[in-house]
């Protein structure tokens, strides 16, 4: 009984773990990187999919706006079965293309259009956070396992 009170919400279920890099070069294009896939009672992945997602915030109090961007996604789409001391390590390539606003590109122009930008960029609020977020599907559980890691650009 308590079982499937665990398994319904996830708790010992599937977990998955990303392994990569916390910081990365402005100028990388791919990220690269391990997913672990590992489970204490033997489960079925169907598929599974990692999204590098930009969280863009500009604005203060009630003014404050939120926006999330796709910059990439890497999916493996073959099932496979895990289970306790059977996990599995899958390893990505993602390749993303970064967006930029009108004031990130201007500020790519000079040195001190650069400044003037970052300036204005802290006056305004506006501030992007990066994340690696991956989701598997399994067979028979209601809650999809997830991990979530933030990644740092120097």
């Amino acid at each position: 009984m308590f079982g499937k009170v665990k398994k319904w919400f996830g708790i010992e279920g599937t977990k998955l773990r990303l392994h990569v890099l916390d910081h990365y070069p402005r100028d990388v294009q791919t990220i690269n990187g391990e997913l672990e896939v590992q489970s204490k009672r033997v489960e079925r992945i169907n598929d599974i999919q990692v999204q590098f997602i930009e969280v863009y915030t500009r604005g203060r109090g009630e003014d404050k706006r939120i926006d999330e961007f796709i910059l990439g996604s890497w999916q493996y789409q073959h099932s496979f079965q895990v289970s306790e001391g059977n996990s599995k390590m899958l390893f990505f390539k993602l390749a993303f293309e970064p967006v930029q606003s009108a004031m990130d590109q201007r500020a790519s122009k000079g040195f001190l259009q650069r400044n003037l930008i970052g300036l204005m960029k802290s006056m305004k609020g506006v501030n992007s956070d990066f994340y690696l977020k991956a989701v598997a599907t399994v067979d028979g559980n209601t809650w999809q396992p997830r991990a979530k890691t933030k990644i740092f650009f120097e």
